[in-house]
């Protein structure tokens, strides 16, 4: 075994001894120079590969180093993930008398602030560091040498991604010193951007280091008919020794999932977030050490790298519209001697539309690319307000630094201006001579409860709407469902089950249903997530021509399934169609749900037409317009520059309120009153724009019905 000679000896004898290694593996032997070379680092390995330790063991070498105090920082998305990774990093540290702390909502002030005082290493999430800038407690952060963000694909793209990247910037800013930054994530699609997002203003060198031994994967398509899930698990745990995770993408379907099992003597305990904290601690411990518990059923929970010991099988009740979302979780299994099985259930076109996307991605080695925000105009505001209650006074240095945060990279001078101006008027910031103070508002929503609250957590947690049958919740939707039909009737696909809406409750974030009549083609097949751009162009590739990739094996019921889905669902040859329907002209794009949405607000602000709806493969416009004005119509957008589409959204966008805040709601955030709403529309227009598929609408055909 090769080690660098860098490596204190008694770190290494704690790993040869203590945990018995025989050796480093490859990830690790690949991370561990890069890191005690000082550089920032993005490590891209799969689930139980070992990349915690391949970062923790060269920062713990220069924890030894160093004097004593807390030094590194590590931010995990999730309260369970934090448990687990604090308990590894307390077993790795307590040795050398060092400690490891952790630091969330759902511990006190006793419980976190004395032992974080005494720490080397705090795990924690992003909203806990804002709170603790905005206390007493700022000092902790100080000393800090070393950030490492876990699971980092699950912040990005969101605005708990865009704080954490400002975050980093104020630690800096707090301590004078250039951290090392280190991020891990076991599926990125753009490292390169990725990196970019990770590096804001540090002047280190950095580096991508990936795990060139992914397990192999065999998956198994199958279909509900052939044999419904819970059989198919009591006939695996009859016929092999498999541990399987079984995951769902609702509580209520898990909970069908686990009483079916049950009825077939398989006690199959549930884990999702209705399920106690310490409920799920037990299954979770239950799971890793008990091997006559073989299978579990879970949400999202499960999902990121909490350690339930080794699984050999992942089947999938349902398929998501996301390849990065299915390799995360089939990721779980294939921890003994890379063994990795997967199986999955079709049923409904919504399962069939994913499966042909996540087929067509794997064929070609690609994931979704992770698009974060470089033009985070409400974020900017915000984190003015937090950065000047920490400082005082708001120095000129400290403005600049804080702007090379990646998601401020993209802001003007003159916005920064008109920004600032805003957060005076409001009260939260105050000009004292020609510097910038807090103000006297931002005391009121900083100072403690509810509204502390709702300024340091950022991440969407109600942007779903809560689906109601007879009064009672069975599953979760995205708001984009209310964007999906061009008549005056929404319904969707939930479950494998048709359902349509009869009343929407915005403020209490209700969807009341009846079932749909099986007879109409849903609005909406999308689920509770979004489908970006790339996953649709998947689609309609495979629609087009399907490959199989290796290690993928479809039942023979499957199989018919999914010719017979292709016989009656052919993608047209040229990228953007229009095609004239009963009562409206669909236009076709497979251009995912954002880019969709986005051509509709454009085809209402320059046709003053208001039926205008999307999906995450069409744009729908209700008959009373003729489908050769609607093709000149886009023809006309795709010629247009950039500034003159974006003037005639802000233009459409400010004379409808309703539609700007419909469409700033999508994002999940709540931080519309840091900024001005002429800056609040040119951020919602930058979120939504697509500049490509402007382009591809030149090249926009008619289909008719003879070309069908």
């Amino acid at each position: 075994m090769v080690i660098d000679p860098r490596l204190n000896q008694k770190l290494i004898d704690l790993f040869s001894y203590r945990y018995r290694w025989q050796s480093f593996r490859e990830i690790q032997n690949k991370t561990i120079p890069s890191v005690l070379d000082g550089k920032n680092l993005l490590l891209i390995a799969g689930t139980a590969s070992g990349k915690t330790e391949a970062v923790m063991i060269p920062v713990i070498n220069r924890l030894l180093e160093l004097p004593a105090g807390l030094k590194c920082i590590y931010f995990a998305p999730l309260k369970s993930l934090i448990n687990d990774v604090s308990s590894r990093l307390d077993l790795m540290l307590r040795p050398f008398g060092l400690v490891a702390a952790k630091w969330h909502g759902d511990l006190t002030r006793s419980e976190k602030l004395p032992i974080a005082r005494e720490a080397s290493v705090l795990v924690t999430t992003p909203e806990s560091v804002e709170g603790i800038f905005l206390s007493e407690n700022s000092d902790l952060l100080s000393g800090l040498e070393f950030i490492v963000l876990d699971e980092v694909h699950a912040y990005i793209e969101s605005p708990r991604g865009a704080q954490l990247a400002s975050l980093m910037e104020r630690i800096k800013i707090l301590s004078g010193v250039d951290q090392q930054r280190m991020a891990m994530s076991a599926t990125v699609g753009n490292p390169e951007l990725l990196l970019e997002w990770l590096k804001g203003s540090s002047k280190r060198d950095s580096v991508i280091v990936t795990d060139g031994n992914r397990s192999k994967k065999t998956i198994e398509v199958l279909t509900e008919g052939e044999i419904a899930p819970s059989e198919y698990l009591s006939k695996l745990l009859e016929e092999t020794d498999d541990k399987t995770l079984v995951f769902s993408y609702s509580r209520a379907r898990a909970e069908e999932f686990a009483a079916r099992a049950k009825s077939l003597g398989i006690e199959v305990p549930v884990h999702h977030s209705s399920v106690s904290k310490t409920l799920r601690v037990e299954i979770e411990e239950e799971f890793k050490k008990d091997s006559k518990l073989r299978a579990i059923v879970a949400t999202s929970t499960l999902e990121m790298g909490i350690d339930i010991g080794d699984i050999d099988r992942v089947i999938f009740l349902e398929i998501p519209p996301s390849t990065a979302s299915f390799l995360q979780r089939a990721g779980r299994a294939g921890r003994k001697g890379n063994k990795s099985s997967i199986s999955v259930f079709i049923e409904d076109p919504q399962s069939l539309y994913n499966l042909l996307g996540i087929l067509g991605m794997l064929s070609e080695g690609s994931v979704e690319p992770l698009l974060p925000s470089d033009y985070h105009l409400p974020l900017l505001g915000h984190q003015l307000i937090g950065l000047a209650r920490t400082r005082g006074i708001l120095s000129r240095e400290d403005l600049a630094l804080l702007k090379e945060a990646f998601p401020f990279r993209k802001v003007e001078t003159e916005e920064f201006g008109i920004l600032v101006n805003h957060l005076v008027k409001e009260g939260f910031l105050a000009r004292r001579g020609l510097s910038l103070i807090s103000g006297a508002a931002t005391a009121e929503i900083v100072g403690s409860g509810k509204e502390k609250m709702d300024f340091v957590v950022l991440f969407p947690g109600g942007i779903e709407y809560s689906v109601q049958l007879n009064g009672h919740e069975i599953g979760k939707i995205h708001p984009a469902v209310l964007n999906s039909a061009s008549d005056d009737e929404v319904s969707f696909l939930l479950g494998g089950r048709s359902y349509l809406v009869k009343e929407v409750n915005a403020g209490r974030k209700t969807v009341n249903v009846i079932p749909g009549s099986s007879g109409k083609t849903p609005s909406w097949f999308g689920g509770s997530s979004l489908m970006t751009k790339k996953f649709a162009r998947s689609i309609r590739s495979s629609l087009n021509d399907l490959k199989i990739p290796d290690g993928v094996f479809l039942s023979s019921d499957a199989s018919q399934m999914v010719l017979d889905f292709l016989d009656n669902h052919q993608a047209p040859s040229t990228l953007i169609t229009l095609s004239k329907l009963k009562k409206s002209i669909s236009i076709e794009t497979f251009a995912g749900d954002m880019s969709n949405i986005f051509l509709s607000l454009c085809i209402k602000a320059v046709s003053g037409l208001k039926a205008v709806s999307a999906n995450w493969h069409s744009v729908v416009v209700r008959s009373g317009t003729d489908i050769d004005e609607i093709h000149e119509m886009l023809r006309l957008i795709s010629n247009m520059e950039g500034r003159e589409i974006s003037g005639l959204l802000s233009t459409y966008l400010l004379g409808t309120p309703g539609e700007l805040r419909k469409q700033y709601d999508l994002f999940g955030e709540k931080l519309d009153k840091f900024v001005p709403e002429e800056l609040l529309v040119k951020y919602v227009i930058h979120r939504l724009y697509d500049s490509s598929l402007l382009e591809e609408l030149s090249e926009a055909v008619i289909v008719y019905p003879s070309d069908s």
